[in-house]
């Protein structure tokens, strides 16, 4: 899915918990392993490049959604920050694993279990279309009217 729908997911994950910072952070700091595609591939110092991948529902490159789009990294880097504090885990925990569920519906590859198995999963929603916008729209009614 594309940020939007990410953001939403955090907004309405921050009202239901009360710590919007850290809902954001996990809803949104996932997407961070697609720098690392776009540094490789020299996506990130084009304007137009970029663009066309971030929309393109193929990922051409092959390594877009990696090691952080991964069960195996949200129960990891949840468990870390839940030893540090509860809550803050807990919060972040879920908004990661919102994160991941959101990004299964749409067409994009997604590896639930990388790097440890190639199971790719393709959802129903077709990635940067109407059907995402309209998704991500009544993500953020339910934010505004809850």
């Amino acid at each position: 899915m594309f940020l939007g729908a990410h953001l939403a997911l955090g907004l309405i994950i921050g009202k239901i918990t009360g710590n919007y910072l850290i809902a954001l952070a996990g809803s949104l700091a996932i997407d961070l392993d697609h720098l690392i595609p776009y540094i490789k591939h020299k996506i990130i110092y084009s304007s137009d490049k970029f663009w066309k991948t971030i929309t393109d529902p193929r990922d051409k490159y092959g390594d877009q959604r990696n090691y952080l789009h991964s069960f195996i990294a949200w129960i990891a880097i949840s468990f870390i920050i839940s030893v540090f504090s509860n809550h803050v885990g807990f919060v972040f925990s879920i908004a990661y694993l919102g994160h991941l569920i959101v990004d299964s519906l749409d067409g994009s590859n997604f590896f639930p279990f990388y790097p440890l198995s190639k199971i790719n999963f393709k959802g129903p929603i077709k990635y940067f279309s109407e059907s995402e916008f309209l998704f991500t729209l009544v993500l953020f009614i339910i934010f505004f009217l809850s």
